[in-house]
């Protein structure tokens, strides 16, 4: 069933992306940037292709007038399309830059604004650090996974500082949220996708990071999530 399934969903994300991108990239030529309302189509869309049935709580804890830190744990690339579908707000990503070198989906990505990270050099991931600081100023979300990477398991790796020390930096509250269930759908490693698995996402009350290091935001919001994700997990059994 999963092999028979994923023959389907691969090509069709595949013409779904490169549809969409073409839509884009002809308005763009014409000097208007529409790829912000195609990237929610395309979320929406693949959201369709996989079969993810989802039930969302907390959205109202978001204020839609505000600018957010959106933080959350990273268990599948079914997260990215999930989020963009599910908040309704205009939000940044930051990817590692390797996805930029994919033809058709880096140059969508590339104009959507989505800030590339360099995860071995230092340097260079403190130099996205600033760019999204000025996204940010520029009256921007940024979406980040802390994690820095996809969890095999669903449980939540360590987490890395650069998210933190961007919150401190700009002030920004942030919004944490946990998922659970997307592994399911499609696992980290793996190319078989699984359908109709049942996601769960939950947002919680932002955070200040107002008279805070980024260590203790970081502590802070980590004890906050992984009780989340437990009552999550407990409330999946019940």
């Amino acid at each position: 069933m999963k092999i028979i399934y994923s023959i389907f969903v691969w090509p069709a994300l595949a013409l779904c992306t490169l549809f969409l991108v073409t839509i884009g990239a002809v308005f763009l030529i014409f000097g208007k940037n529409i790829f912000f309302t195609l990237a929610k189509v395309w979320a929406k869309a693949n959201t369709l292709i996989f079969s993810v049935r989802y039930d969302i709580e907390g959205m109202e804890k978001i204020d839609p007038s505000k600018n957010y830190v959106f933080m959350g744990n990273h268990q599948s690339y079914v997260d990215i399309f999930l989020l963009l579908a599910i908040v309704n707000k205009d939000f940044l990503f930051m990817a590692k830059e390797e996805l930029f070198k994919i033809p058709v989906f880096g140059f969508g990505i590339k104009a959507l604004g989505i800030i590339p990270i360099n995860r071995g050099e230092s340097r260079d991931a403190l130099k996205s650090l600033f760019e999204a600081a000025k996204k940010i100023q520029e009256g921007y979300s940024v979406m980040l996974f802390p994690e820095g990477t996809r969890s095999p398991d669903g449980d939540m790796l360590p987490f890395k500082r650069g998210a933190f020390v961007l919150a401190v930096r700009t002030g920004l509250e942030i919004a944490p949220f946990v998922l659970e269930g997307t592994r399911n759908s499609l696992s980290k490693g793996s190319f078989l996708a699984n359908p109709f698995q049942k996601v769960k996402v939950r947002f919680m009350d932002p955070v200040s990071p107002d008279g805070l290091k980024d260590r203790d935001l970081l502590a802070l919001i980590r004890e906050r999530m992984e009780v989340e994700q437990k009552d999550l997990r407990d409330s999946w059994i019940r």
